[in-house]
């Protein structure tokens, strides 16, 4: 069979890499993110469908996973990946490559999703999560200054300190120490309580410190407490603000 005859089925465009036909120009686009850096690649067609296809899923399984490793490669390798699918379109639109063409055509190889590098595609979804988790503890609002806590029915709202807190104050409570509500004569449920420590041996003592719930339940460490006080604490001198429940005993 003569060249003409076999290339009859082709569309007068040539593989520069094999020589067959039918082919497409496409450019394919490949990228290398060295930190403070970047590599580009390139490769320029025309293409036949196999050569062109191996091309493009090469070039796209190194961007996958050396991509990504630049401070503008993050967004400089989804430009170039996107890119290289409008020219794969053109690519596998074609016709198989004429059979005696010059040279054999190039194997396209295992699909990207088969690929060990395909597995690249961990960095940019760590990344997306990583900014959105960023976001929104920046855009969360601040601790509310009481909270609630329902599994102790006695006492259920604590006091928020203010900026100058004293290390006495109620946050600051150990075990065997003794609790006073300046709001009332006994230790009842109050919205906006004025909490500070007194010994346990004043008479104004309401309720004693047990200890701190680990998991803000006191029914789970100390059984024996028939009150708790959550409370949110600013202007520790360590500079750290401290939070928690106290699991109480009332006294009266």
């Amino acid at each position: 069979m003569s060249t003409t005859e076999s290339s009859a089925g082709g569309n007068g465009i040539w593989c520069r890499y094999c020589g067959a036909t039918p082919a497409a120009h496409a450019v394919f686009r490949g990228h290398r993110g060295l930190v403070f850096a970047m590599q580009h690649r390139r490769a320029e067609g025309p293409f036949c469908r196999d050569c062109g296809l191996a091309t493009y899923r090469q070039l796209t399984a190194d961007s996958l996973w050396q991509g990504w490793w630049g401070v503008y490669s993050v967004v400089v390798n989804p430009g170039a990946m996107l890119v290289n699918l409008f020219h794969r379109a053109k690519i596998t639109a074609l016709a198989p490559p004429n059979p005696d063409s010059p040279y054999r055509p190039m194997s396209p190889g295992k699909p990207l999703f088969l690929r060990w590098e395909f597995a690249g595609m961990v960095v940019p979804v760590a990344i997306l999560a990583f900014a959105a988790l960023a976001i929104a503890e920046a855009a969360s609002p601040p601790p509310p200054s009481h909270a609630q806590n329902s599994d102790i029915p006695a006492w259920a709202l604590g006091p928020t300190a203010p900026p100058t807190a004293s290390p006495r104050s109620a946050g600051y409570a150990q075990a065997g120490e003794c609790l006073r509500n300046k709001n009332t004569e006994t230790w009842v449920a109050d919205r906006r309580p004025d909490v500070d420590i007194v010994p346990c041996t004043d008479p104004k003592a309401q309720a004693e410190v047990l200890g701190r719930a680990l998991l803000g339940a006191c029914e789970l460490d100390y059984p024996d407490a028939d009150s708790s006080l959550r409370y949110y604490s600013t202007g520790h001198p360590s500079g750290m603000d401290i939070s928690g429940t106290l699991c109480l005993r009332v006294i009266r």
